[in-house]
């Protein structure tokens, strides 16, 4: 078997052959992003699960749903040691002047700019020693209050603004939105609560582990009105079957059935558990179809 064509890769978030299993959380965020830029009110979403069951794969597949569907995307992953404002405060900037370089540029685009170096301002954002700033006066009294409960919302209006006068939309997405602290995640709840009440275009798609829709709820008691929760879980047997079969098929090769079953069995459907063992079993392999024997030398 050559192990250069072997089709699995397990890895943190690394994008598996077959996205098997996640047909009905993919359609959802596809009614999402098609509602929302057609200015139609829908609930954005924060994934849930363990560790290992794909949300992260999910994320990159959703922003890459998003691109195509005609929006500006910001794709952040957060830290405990890490304010929310610094994570998103360059990736705005960028967005900004993205937007800025589409023909015709308008009043909303400045403004935007003008209610980011205010939001800078009041948080003193800067990458390593050095502040980043912007070729534009502040909007004084807006995004500078310190509050950021109140500087956030508006922030996210201002933009989604500028993404409005362009005729497309905005999707921030989050990876392990679990660390942020209370304060963050509250502002994050009542900004996506004035892009619902506005219906301005900006959708926001997270992920966390099984605790967010608590701390989203604790925060906030309206979040479950403003979000859907699915909850990402192992494959089940004939998915997970589908995960190993089809990609290996598609290089030519086979598992015997005996081999997926032993499979499922080790890993109990969880996504990162098939890619590490679909990988070894085609890496110890010498001949397809891969046997069961082939699996469990793979597995001592």
């Amino acid at each position: 078997m050559d192990r250069i064509k072997n089709p699995f890769s397990p890895g943190a978030g690394s994008p598996p052959p077959e996205l098997a299993g996640r047909d009905e959380i993919l359609d959802q965020a596809e009614v999402l992003l098609g509602r929302v830029i057609r200015k139609r009110p829908e609930k954005s979403i924060l994934l849930t699960g363990l560790r290992g069951v794909g949300k992260t794969v999910l994320l990159n597949e959703i922003e890459r749903m998003a691109q195509n569907a005609d929006y500006h995307t910001i794709l952040v992953e957060a830290h405990e040691n890490k304010e929310l404002s610094l994570l998103l405060a360059p990736h705005v900037r960028s967005l900004l002047f993205e937007l800025d370089r589409v023909a015709g540029a308008g009043d909303k685009v400045r403004r935007g700019k003008a209610v980011l170096k205010s939001f800078i301002g009041s948080v003193r954002v800067s990458v390593g020693d050095i502040e980043f700033g912007l070729d534009i006066e502040p909007e004084h009294g807006t995004a500078d209050s310190g509050d950021l409960e109140i500087d956030l919302p508006n922030l996210f209006i201002a933009v989604a603004e500028a993404a409005e006068e362009r005729r497309t939309a905005v999707a921030i997405l989050i990876d392990e939105i679990q660390y942020l602290k209370k304060s963050e995640l509250s502002a994050l709840i009542m900004a996506m609560h004035k892009m619902q009440q506005r219906q301005l275009p900006l959708v926001l798609i997270g992920a966390g582990l099984p605790i967010l829709p608590g701390m989203a709820g604790e925060s906030k008691s309206y979040a479950e009105r403003l979000f859907n929760f699915p909850d990402i879980g192992p494959l089940s047997k004939s998915q997970s079957f589908r995960a190993l079969q089809d990609p290996v098929k598609a290089s030519g090769e086979e598992f015997e059935n005996d081999a997926l079953k032993e499979i499922f069995h080790m890993t109990r459907g969880y996504p990162y558990f098939l890619q590490e063992w679909g990988y070894q079993s085609w890496n110890h392999a010498t001949a397809s179809p891969i046997t069961l024997h082939t699996v469990r030398d793979s597995t001592d």
